[in-house]
């Protein structure tokens, strides 16, 4: 019934000009991390990338502007929102759609991936939407080759002089009056969760104003903007 009311939602949830809007932030986000790892990934070709939680595709069609991947899984529970969504964000963000494919995928599932198939997975605005993170990051870790990334941008934060706020405004949101999966973490937590799952997280600040630059001594207590970079621990 859960995933029911989560697919329901996504699968009405094709707004016109969200590409046009989401766009600049997804772009904003991955470029910091992708500034930090793309070293790493210099000289090779053929990466398969997962999308996990994919929705609009935004991510999707900017890692596939890069010369290190060569396919991209954009995986979402809603099948109906990838096909419309995808389309918008393509004439926005551009990228190379022979490079990704389409999958229906609930995360909270079972990922229907054999172990070891991927070199790197991505999440955008989506880890914090898992009914049980412990077994997301457990699925994540196994589909992931040893010693490979997983990424998660834009993530839904709490911090501890904000905590009461945000609770406040999730619970007035209209995806928890749907039935939706919608939390928030501490930092502190997401580190947790990744290090009990075989993951070695890094926290990389992203600031997309000026603003937030001038207050980054405040990053992760009045307020958290980090992209989460973890490296399996997976022995090969």
């Amino acid at each position: 019934m859960n995933a029911l009311a989560d697919k329901s939602f996504y699968d009405n949830d094709l707004l016109e000009g969200q590409a046009e809007a989401y766009a600049p932030h997804v772009r904003a986000y991955a470029e910091a991390w992708l500034e930090k790892c793309r070293p790493e990934f210099a000289g090779r070709t053929g990466l398969k990338v997962l999308d996990l939680g994919a929705g609009s595709c935004t991510t999707s069609f900017i890692l596939s502007q890069e010369d290190f991947v060569g396919e991209v899984a954009a995986a979402d529970i809603s099948a109906a929102r990838l096909e419309t969504m995808s389309k918008q964000t393509q004439r926005v963000v551009g990228g190379d759609p022979a490079k990704l494919s389409f999958h229906e995928i609930d995360f909270n599932q079972p990922l229907p991936f054999p172990d070891n198939s991927f070199d790197l997975v991505v999440m955008d605005a989506a880890l914090h939407h898992s009914r049980n993170i412990w077994e997301t990051l457990t699925e994540i870790r196994r589909v992931l080759k040893p010693g490979a990334l997983f990424v998660a941008q834009r993530e839904a934060y709490t911090s501890p002089l904000t905590n009461r706020v945000t609770f406040k405004r999730l619970l007035a949101s209209p995806e928890v009056a749907a039935g939706v999966s919608e939390n928030a973490y501490l930092p502190s937590q997401y580190d947790y969760y990744l290090r009990a799952n075989g993951f070695e997280p890094r926290f990389i600040p992203v600031y997309e104003s000026w603003k937030f630059k001038l207050l980054f001594f405040l990053n992760g207590i009045a307020f958290s903007k980090y992209n989460i970079v973890a490296r399996s621990t997976k022995a090969a």
